[in-house]
């Protein structure tokens, strides 16, 4: 490649990463309450995406075990 095209390149990755450089930190809240409501939200997120990486995880074990039965037998 020539540096031309090396610098053109890295100014692209450049750009594109100068968009995404916001904070993404909600407005801290005023009471305790409001606290804990925030917590609480953050917590069920979480807890709702390892959800789904478990029940994926799980279709891949086993479509995993079905390949190695279906090698087994070919």
């Amino acid at each position: 490649m020539n540096p031309r095209s090396i610098l053109t390149l890295a100014a692209a990755v450049l750009l594109g990463l100068a968009g995404r450089v916001q904070s993404q930190a909600p407005a801290a809240p005023k009471s305790s309450l409001q606290l804990l409501q925030a917590m609480k939200t953050q917590n069920q997120a979480l807890l709702d995406k390892q959800t789904a990486l478990m029940t994926k995880l799980d279709e891949l074990k086993d479509q995993a075990t079905q390949i190695k039965f279906l090698s087994k037998r070919g």
